[in-house]
Order: C-alpha cells, then structure tokens, then sequence
C-alpha cells in the first residue's frame, strides 16, 4: 500500500491548486464586473454637474435692479402737475372782452357763410373751422375772435334767430349757415377790420365747405368783395347807422 500515499497526496495537491485557480478566476471575473459601476460612478458627477452649471438664469439681477421706466420715491413728483402744452396755451389766452360802442355810435358789417352743397353745414365741420379760425365761444352764447388783447375783433352766429351757437351740442346739429360780424368802431381801424372779416369768411368756408356771400345773399365774388367793402366804408364815414340785429 505505500505506492498509494503518493497517488493521494498528488491528488490532494491538485485538488488544492483548482481550488486556488477557480477562487482566482471568480475573483478576476468579479472585478472585471465591477468596473463598468466604477467608471459610471466617476462620468456621473461630471454630468450632473454641466446641468446645473449651464442653466443659469439672467433673473436675479433683472429682480434686484429695478426697470428704468419705474418709478420710485426719489423720482416721484413733490411739486405740482405740469399742464400740457395745449392747457398752457390756453390757461394763457386774456378773457373775452365785448367791448362794443353804444347803439347809437355803432355800424355793423356782416358777412355770409352757406352751404355749397345746397344743403345745411354740418355740426362738428362748423365748430372745428370756427376753433381752426380762432374763435372762442363766449358771451351772447356765440363765437368771438379776439385780439391779442382779449378785445373781440369779430363774431360768428347761427343765420336762423336766435343765433346761439352751443359747442356742447353743435356736433349733432345741422345748420343753415352762420353769420360772421363786425361791429365798429373796435379794437383795429376799419379798413383793416373789413379785410380781417373778409378774409376770414373765407378761410372759414374753406373748412367747412361752405360759399360766402355779402349781406343781401349775393356771392362773394372778387368784384362784389370790392363794392361790398366800398358801401360798408361809405356807411362808416358817414357817421355809421342805427344798429341792426347782427343775426
């Protein structure tokens, strides 16, 4: 039997070394499974870390400045309010002054302004044309032209009595024509009166679409202009004449 100790501890030894090289091979197999976890482990921070670092927001300091359009106690306003240039204007306009001579002393001129079209002026044409013109609306509950003063050089009335002109109202009416008056003497010389009328019974039928005729009805033509303007200095040098209705 002594040849079979020999066998056994060969055996025995062989036994041992597959032990020893299965327990490597499942420890080298283990390891090379690990490392796919190992190498994510360390990739995942670095992608973590570009999503929180490329999102950055512009809205902190957006929220901590305030816009340059808002308004803030230092800038807020302490005196009064500034008027427009428009309410300056007309906060600085002088009062309406109807300061016309007495009954006896005075002569009227008039002028005429109808419709072209045969039919009524419209409302609003005929209040923006009289504004355009600068009449402001006042005593008598007509329109004036004042001088630079405030004294009224001319007026404008309604053709049908009792003449009033309301601009709170006067956009939705209709009207057959308005009446632009002198009444002199005033504030300028007559002559130049005459012409101021004149003229602005013009520019007046210009914006509203309107014709102009002298106080009987005729056209305005230029030869008619020139006698209506002889026969109103005639009436003045002569002393003037008792006062019509201006409407």
């Amino acid at each position: 039997m002594a040849w079979l100790r020999p066998i056994l501890l060969a055996a025995g030894a062989v036994f041992i070394l597959l032990l020893i090289w299965q327990e490597r091979r499942r420890s080298h197999q283990s390891q090379e499974g690990q490392k796919p976890a190992v190498r994510d482990r360390r990739t995942t921070p670095d992608i973590d870390w570009s999503d929180t670092v490329v999102p950055i927001s512009p809205d902190p300091p957006l929220v901590a400045t305030p816009p340059q359009f808002m308004n803030t106690d230092e800038d807020a306003p302490t005196g009064p309010m500034v008027s427009s240039p428009v309410e300056q204007a007309a906060a600085e306009l002088p009062a309406l002054r109807v300061d016309w001579p007495a009954d006896e002393e005075r002569h009227i001129v008039t002028l005429r302004i109808v419709s072209a079209r045969q039919d009524r002026l419209a409302g609003r044409a005929l209040r923006q044309g009289l504004a355009g013109c600068g009449f402001r609306h006042g005593q008598l509950g007509i329109f004036h032209l004042p001088a630079d003063d405030g004294r009224v050089v001319l007026s404008a009335a309604s053709l049908v009595r009792p003449g009033t002109l309301d601009p709170a109202t006067m956009d939705l009416e209709r009207f057959a024509g308005v009446n632009l008056f002198a009444v002199l003497p005033g504030p300028m010389p007559p002559r130049l009166a005459l012409d101021r009328l004149a003229s602005v019974a013009e520019e007046l039928a210009g914006r509203v679409a309107g014709l102009v005729q002298d106080e009987s009805g005729a056209p305005f033509t230029g030869a008619a202009r020139s006698r209506w303007r002889e026969r109103c200095m005639s009436a003045v040098d002569a002393g003037g004449a008792p006062a019509e209705p201006a409407h």
